[in-house]
């Protein structure tokens, strides 16, 4: 039985070694997490290519779509101490392409804390649902992670210099610590 955790740091006991916490004592609830990020094209051509489906490997957006949520299934594969047993009810991921003199383009770097860049780029959106014992929060990132690198891997061939930025959790609603980021109550 692995010793009481710190506080700190939950995954690590007293004596700072790493564990995979027991949510067996916790009530299921519903749970939900929307995390962001960001693709920043270094190559205006990149954004026209990806509307056109003029890249040799296929719709970008469509395989990315698929990879954000294949990633989302797959988190404990990845992120060593996840649970595997979170059971994800919901998935959707919104994937919006940036003009780089588009009027959003401001909001959105605002809220990325990055800027867009004179070549434009892609909005990342995923949320993640489930009722159980344990956040959706490492689910929604890892969607995230996987649909900005499938846009690298397929773009690739055109942008060499692709970045991939402000991967964030932004909302979490349920669970033992409440309600906090775009679902905080006012």
């Amino acid at each position: 039985m692995p010793e009481p955790e710190c506080k700190s740091l939950p995954h690590l006991n007293t004596s700072s070694e790493v564990h995979q916490i027991s949510v067996g004592h916790k009530v299921p609830s519903r749970r939900v997490a929307v995390a962001v990020g960001l693709v920043r094209f270094s190559d205006a051509r990149v954004l026209g290519m990806i509307k056109n489906h003029a890249l040799q490997k296929g719709d970008v957006l469509a395989v990315a779509r698929v990879a954000g949520i294949m990633a989302v299934k797959n988190t404990s594969i990845v992120v060593p101490l996840a649970h595997n047993n979170v059971a994800v009810e919901g998935c959707s991921i919104d994937l919006s392409l940036i003009e780089p003199d588009d009027e959003d383009a401001a909001i959105v770097s605002q809220a990325l804390e990055q800027q867009i860049g004179s070549c434009g780029g892609l909005k990342i959106q995923v949320i993640c649902e489930s009722t159980g014992k344990t956040g959706v929060e490492m689910e929604a990132m890892c969607g995230v992670v996987g649909a900005a690198l499938t846009v690298v891997d397929m773009c690739k061939s055109v942008d060499k210099d692709i970045t991939i930025t402000d991967v964030k959790t932004i909302g979490k609603k349920g669970g033992k610590s409440g309600d906090w980021g775009i679902f905080a109550k006012e």
